[in-house]
C-alpha cells in the first residue's frame, strides 16, 4: 500500500492507477487536504464510480473481493473515498476558472472537426480517399473517420481548412494522408468551455509536476 500524508491511497495492485493518484494529490495543494466543506452525496458516489472504473471492478462482486483482499478498516475507505471526491471536487473547479481564458487563446483548438486520414507504411496518394477500395493494394493501411477537436486531430491536420487535403506526409513511423470533411468554429457553449478546462487543467499540473518532486514509498 502507498501511504499519503493524509490516509492510504491504493493497494500495491493500482499499478499505474495507484502513481497517477499518487503524484496528483502530491501536486494539489496543500490546502485542499484542509478543506473541510460538506460534501455530497452525488460527490461521493461519483467517486466510488471513479474508484471502481480506474481499478476494472465492473461489477459489486468485484468490488467486494477487492476490498476483501486490502488491509482497510471501514474507516480507511472511506477517508479514500472522500479523498476522491474532494480531488475530483477541486479539478472541476479549477477547470472551470481555467477553460475560458485558455478558449480565448488557443481557439483554433477548439474547433469541432469530421476528417478522414489514412496512416500506413507506405504513402497513400490523396486521390485514393474517394474510395476505401482503392486501398486494398497497399500492405496496411488504417482508415479513420470521426468528429474531434481540433487539437486531438493528427497534427498535419489540426489547422487544416475545409475540403483540404493534406499529404502524404510522414508520420510517426509511417505517412499519414487526409482531408478535411467538415469543420465548425469553436462555440463559447458548456461543452467545449468543459473541453478546454479539461485542457487547462492537464497543463497547469504538468507545469506543477516541473516544479517538484514526488517521491512514492512503497510499504
Amino acid at each position: 500500500m502507498i501511504r499519503g500524508d493524509h490516509g492510504p491511497l491504493a493497494t500495491r495492485d493500482g499499478g499505474a492507477a495507484t502513481i497517477a493518484e499518487c503524484v496528483e494529490r502530491c501536486l494539489l495543494p496543500h490546502d485542499l487536504a484542509e478543506d473541510d466543506e460538506p460534501l455530497e452525496d452525488g460527490d461521493l458516489r461519483e467517486a466510488v464510480a471513479e474508484l471502481r472504473a480506474r481499478r476494472g471492478l465492473h461489477d459489486r462482486a468485484a468490488t467486494l473481493a477487492w476490498l476483501a483482499e486490502t488491509p482497510w478498516s471501514g474507516e480507511q475507505f472511506e477517508a479514500l473515498v472522500a479523498g476522491i471526491a474532494r480531488r475530483r471536487r477541486f479539478r472541476r473547479r479549477k477547470q472551470a476558472e481555467l477553460g475560458p481564458g485558455h478558449l480565448a487563446s488557443h481557439r483554433s483548438d477548439f474547433d469541432r472537426v469530421r476528417a478522414l486520414w489514412v496512416t500506413g507504411s507506405q504513402p497513400v496518394g490523396g486521390e485514393l480517399l474517394h474510395g476505401v477500395t482503392a486501398l486494398t493494394g497497399f500492405r496496411q493501411a488504417v482508415v479513420t473517420v470521426g468528429e474531434r477537436w481540433a487539437g486531438e486531430l493528427p497534427a498535419p491536420l489540426r489547422h487544416a481548412g475545409l475540403g483540404a487535403l493534406v499529404g502524404p506526409v510522414p508520420y510517426g513511423d509511417g505517412y499519414l494522408t487526409g482531408v478535411v470533411l467538415d469543420r465548425r468554429a469553436a462555440r463559447d457553449d458548456p461543452e467545449t468551455l468543459a473541453a478546454a478546462g479539461e485542457a487547462a487543467f492537464g497543463e497547469w499540473l504538468v507545469a506543477r509536476r516541473g516544479r517538484a518532486s514526488v517521491e512514492c514509498h512503497w510499504l
